[in-house]
């Protein structure tokens, strides 16, 4: 009988001091990204400028936006494919998703938080506006890059 052994995840260091779009220590990246996305789905980044606290509360920010009435999560509509809500499908029961048009820019989050929270939530629309232009290097290293 064999055993079972848990999968790990890949794990991918952003911490590179020379991470400049074309450089060759980028493009080894972007091959790492690519074979992580293609084999898993996914993986785990070490992103230096990412702090502890910084990480709990993005995580706390997404628990609470996920948990928004799904009332108010259709309200993200958008004509970019996926960016807007994706949820409900019979297809992908427990998938959901919400895209952030512009979602590097302080109008971007500002839109999108004040139209999922009428009253506002300064702590969401704060944490994205750190943490989004550090997720836009990582997706620029996975989609934009030919390998």
């Amino acid at each position: 009988m064999g055993s079972l052994t848990r999968p790990t995840l890949p794990i991918i260091d952003f911490a590179k001091n020379n991470l400049k779009p074309g450089s060759s220590s980028w493009l080894s990246l972007s091959k790492d990204v690519v074979r992580a996305l293609e084999d898993y789905g996914c993986f785990i980044v070490i992103y230096s400028e990412v702090s502890s606290e910084l990480h709990q509360a993005i995580f706390r920010e997404a628990e609470e936006l996920f948990d928004l009435p799904t009332e108010m999560k259709v309200l993200n509509i958008s004509d970019t494919p996926s960016h807007g809500y994706v949820g409900q499908e019979p297809i992908i029961p427990l998938y959901e998703g919400l895209g952030i048009e512009n979602a590097t820019t302080f109008e971007g989050v500002q839109r999108f938080t004040n139209l999922l929270w009428p009253s506002g939530n300064g702590r969401f629309r704060f944490v994205f506006n750190i943490c989004s232009p550090k997720l836009q290097v990582i997706c620029v290293c996975a989609f934009e890059n030919k390998i």
